[in-house]
């Protein structure tokens, strides 16, 4: 089986396979009073600044800041502790820490963070800065002081300070921010946040037990907050635990319908095992939750192409369209031009691409606008549509050359498009995925020595380049009588990728032509096991036959040719033994 050069893939297709991995988006809402009045920080500054500028101060300043612009580090700090020291300012203290921690030079990270506190006893990133620090020395009594400070500050700005420390912490190694969070713990043993905090850090550690233990704790004490399930979920994954994460998501989801993030997490995963249609309505639970939640909005509306729930669809993409807070009208009317596209409204698809003005879509939009003229019968302007894409997009031009031949392929235009690759090649002489392209198509005409000579052109170029090894063993397998040295070629494409279901195709069916029949059907299986296509059914169903499983051959065509009723050489193959 020789790989396909190119599909008129959908965008929307492009961006389902870019969700491989489920995204947790925490919903910080649920960590951080939304209410409350506001509480009086609880520390005070008693440096008083001076109440003027004098010469000395404002050089330190300004030499401070011209030293960092010319990476003259050390000079930097001594002017910034400088300036920090006579003025009390906390800004200076905090540039000089930092550029001594970004530096590693401990020591005056630390003496530059003791003044940032100093003239800014509340600020959190000074007190986090601290705690690293601490921890790095191993001062749990130091760690603990300037953690307990965090949880203090945070709670005055309506912030969740255990989620903090757990952030700040990821930064840190070893048992001594376990430690720390095991004492905090214990003296705030009924707030689920600190749990959670505990399990974080524990997890960070790869500690799993001490964190399941935690989030079951959290779990205990706050069943309605999503965090603590989702983190669940992380570290049954992060211990390879795939089928018990799934599970642990998919009873969180159950368990907690109004629970956005999970949802939206549990959503994604289905997205990923391409289960559209319960992925879809689990994005659709989380919109009811946050209905203004653009990325919500932009995935059920992907989604809703994909399951042809076209009604679903305009709306959706509409909504997005005509929101002036959403800054891709662009992608919403690219995708309306899908839909349209997709129901067979082939001009007003290309209407609505043609309202795609700019983003990273205008050029696929114009690409479709293209392939849609041609499907109308329009050759000659769809023609001048793809010279002048080349011509505004000559990057991507070879591409373009393949998305015109392919076109012209599908609409029977055999010879037009062999025309179009030779004039493309003649253009790129060099590019591989032109002479790829090229061969399939001369392989499909029968022109083997054509296929034959573009397909080691590319190995020229890319020796081990698995799709054309495969290629060129399966077109010498089916179109010539060189059985063995189709072997070799697609018996190093196998050793390369022996789970692809289109080498598999290839083995078995060279085989087949080997006589090693049996050997054959092993492959074949494995490979109609893999993925449901019409030609493997095909190679599959005629080996079947030979072994003498007629009824299974039988079978096996009938059940394929209901799935893939075009398939031509699925139908010419089962026609020639039935």
């Amino acid at each position: 089986m020789r790989y396909s050069a190119y599909s008129l893939l959908f965008a929307f297709s492009l961006l389902l396979s870019a969700c491989q991995t489920p995204t947790i988006r925490p919903d910080t809402r649920n960590t951080a009073p939304s209410s409350k009045p506001a509480k009086p920080l609880p520390f005070k500054s008693t440096a008083v600044p001076p109440e003027q500028l004098d010469k000395e101060l404002l050089y330190n300043y300004l030499a401070g800041e011209i030293s960092v612009r010319r990476g003259a580090w050390e000079s930097a700090y001594d002017h910034l502790m400088a300036a920090a020291r006579e003025a009390k300012d906390p800004v200076a203290a905090s540039k000089a820490a930092r550029l001594a921690w970004r530096q590693g030079d401990m020591e005056k990270a630390a003496s530059a963070t003791i003044r940032w506190i100093e003239y800014d006893p509340n600020s959190l990133a000074a007190r986090q800065l601290a705690l690293l620090h601490a921890l790095r020395t191993d001062d749990l009594s130091g760690a603990m002081e300037q953690a307990q400070a965090i949880i203090k500050i945070a709670d005055a700005l309506g912030k969740d300070g255990f989620l903090l420390l757990g952030s700040a912490l990821a930064s840190a190694k070893g048992d001594t921010k376990i430690e720390l969070m095991k004492t905090l713990v214990r003296e705030h043993p009924e707030n689920a946040h600190a749990h959670y905090a505990l399990a974080l850090v524990a997890s960070q550690e790869k500690r799993f037990d001490q964190a399941l233990a935690a989030v079951d704790e959290a779990n205990r004490l706050a069943p309605d907050w999503d965090i603590p399930y989702l983190l669940r979920v992380q570290i049954y994954a992060m211990q390879g635990e795939e089928a018990t994460a799934e599970e642990a998501l998919s009873s969180a989801a159950q368990k907690h319908p109004k629970a956005a993030t999970i949802q939206e997490a549990y959503g994604r995963l289905l997205m990923q095992q391409k289960r559209y249609a319960e992925a879809l309505e689990r994005f659709q639970m989380a919109l009811k939750q946050k209905p203004q939640d653009h990325e919500l909005l932009y995935l059920v509306g992907i989604l809703a192409l994909q399951v042809e729930n076209w009604e679903l669809a305009r709306s959706t993409w509409e909504r997005l369209r005509d929101d002036p807070r959403f800054q891709k009208q662009d992608e919403a009317q690219y995708f309306l031009g899908q839909l349209e596209e997709l129901q067979g409204n082939l001009d007003q698809a290309i209407n609505n691409y043609r309202q795609v003005k700019g983003g990273k879509l205008k050029h696929d939009a114009l690409l479709r606008i293209a392939i849609l003229t041609g499907r109308l019968g329009k050759l000659q302007e769809s023609k001048e549509l793809f010279r002048n894409l080349r011509i505004t997009a000559p990057q991507q031009a070879a591409q373009t050359y393949i998305t015109e031949a392919e076109m012209l392929k599908d609409l029977g235009k055999i010879d037009q498009a062999l025309n179009i690759y030779t004039e493309a090649i003649r253009t790129y002489p060099n590019n591989a995925d032109l002479r790829y392209a090229r061969g399939l198509l001369a392989a499909d005409m029968g022109k083997v020595d054509l296929a034959e000579r573009d397909f080691k052109a590319v190995l020229k170029i890319k020796p081990d380049d698995t799709d054309t090894l495969n290629a060129l063993g399966y077109t010498l397998a089916d179109l010539t009588r060189r059985y063995q040295e189709a072997f070799q070629y697609i018996s190093a494409a196998y050793k390369r990728d022996p789970d692809s279901p289109a080498i598999l195709d290839s083995m078995g069916w060279v085989l087949y032509r080997l006589g090693r029949t049996r050997e054959s059907l092993k492959f074949l299986r494995q490979a109609a096991r893999k993925l449901d296509d019409p030609e493997i059914a095909a190679h599959l169903g005629e080996v079947l036959w030979a072994t003498g499983a007629r009824e299974e051959a039988r079978k096996t065509w009938e059940q394929a040719i209901e799935r893939h009723p075009d398939s031509k050489k699925l139908r010419q193959t089962a026609q020639r033994f039935l």
